[in-house]
């Protein structure tokens, strides 16, 4: 009796025990807990709108979160609010808004160039300046950000983290289809097969003799505009006159852009300037540096319903051990420099 008694009372010891862990890795998910302030300002006359996270103390450095492509509001859909709150720990505020027609901010992003993403990226920075004295100012941009971020200067920020970036927009359309492909089981010629097929196709559909007539069933004119805009957008250019301390990280597993390739481009142009530099590889990491033995696919929207509870129950723990961390050092570490 008394064996039994003893067994029930470790049981009920365990079920506490999981049951703080996941209500604690579920406090990831809330920022409503966390200090917050509405963050607006105007660009290309008209009205973007956002949140800023403070701290609990005073904050060592601002970050602006740029997103990657997508119609993605302030948060991400909930999906930066692990990151925010990662950071926010670390004493560093955070600032996001909604995509231009997203939520409550006025506009249609895809009517942006990544120049006027950069121009957006440098009316935040400046609002982030005027909101904080003393304090090191920086952007945290994901994927396409990689087309718009390395455009700023030591005029706009004191620092830059890029995540899973981009150099060259038709490269990285034929990587993720060559990734795609292989992963539906094609072979290597019926792969380049598709690739050939796919780079007449985006010269008939988007290139300088396209039409409206020619807009794909199912893509909306918007889309087409924005693809037609930007699809000969790459970073090497920008990357050559930049003069920002700059963290850029992609993960091992990268399924959305060539990891390999663009970390060769990045170390070979990045390679001789003054600025401090940190160009990383981060192992078992997917494009978002979660970790690629849970959460590796190309879209989240192609997430198992396992992986989007896992991802729920993990918080900051779905992310690649110490990718988080390494972003909270950089970003203190650089503002330290710079105080």
């Amino acid at each position: 009796m008394q064996l039994k008694l003893w067994f029930t009372l470790l049981a009920a010891l365990v079920l506490v025990a999981v049951a703080g862990t996941v209500l604690w890795r579920l406090a990831d998910h809330d920022l409503e807990r966390r200090t917050h302030e509405g963050f607006d300002f105007q660009s290309s006359g008209q009205t973007i709108s956002g949140s800023l996270w403070l701290p609990e103390d005073d904050p060592i450095a601002a970050i602006a979160l740029v997103h990657g492509d997508g119609p993605q509001d302030r948060t991400s859909a909930g999906g930066y609010a692990p990151i925010i709150n990662a950071l926010l720990d670390r004493r560093i505020a955070v600032a996001s808004w909604d995509k231009p027609g997203v939520g409550v901010s006025d506009g249609n992003w895809l009517h942006q160039s990544m120049a006027d993403r950069t121009a957006e990226v440098q009316a935040a920075l400046q609002r982030l300046n005027q909101r904080f004295d003393g304090v090191s100012v920086g952007a945290l941009g994901f994927s396409q950000a990689g087309w718009v971020l390395p455009s700023l200067t030591r005029d706009d920020a004191d620092f830059l983290v890029l995540v899973g970036a981009a150099v060259s927009w038709q490269e990285q359309g034929a990587y993720y289809t060559r990734v795609r492909l292989a992963m539906d089981g094609a072979s290597a010629e019926e792969i380049e097969g598709a690739i050939a097929g796919q780079d007449a196709e985006d010269q008939r559909v988007f290139g300088p003799n396209a039409s409206v007539d020619a807009v794909p069933d199912g893509m909306s004119t918007d889309r087409w505009r924005f693809i037609r805009q930007n699809r000969d957008a790459d970073a090497r250019e920008a990357l050559a006159g930049l003069d920002l301390p700059l963290l850029a990280l992609w993960g091992e597993k990268d399924l959305n852009v060539d990891a390999a390739r663009d970390v060769a481009i990045y170390r070979g142009i990045l390679s001789e300037r003054e600025a401090p530099t940190q160009i990383v590889v981060w192992p078992d990491a997917t494009h978002g540096l979660l970790k690629a033995s849970a959460y590796n696919w190309q879209l989240t929207g192609d997430w198992s319903a396992f992986a989007v509870i896992r991802f729920l129950a993990e918080g900051r723990y779905a992310y690649a051990p110490g990718a988080l961390d390494r972003i909270a050092d950089w970003v203190a570490q650089t503002g330290d420099s710079d105080s």
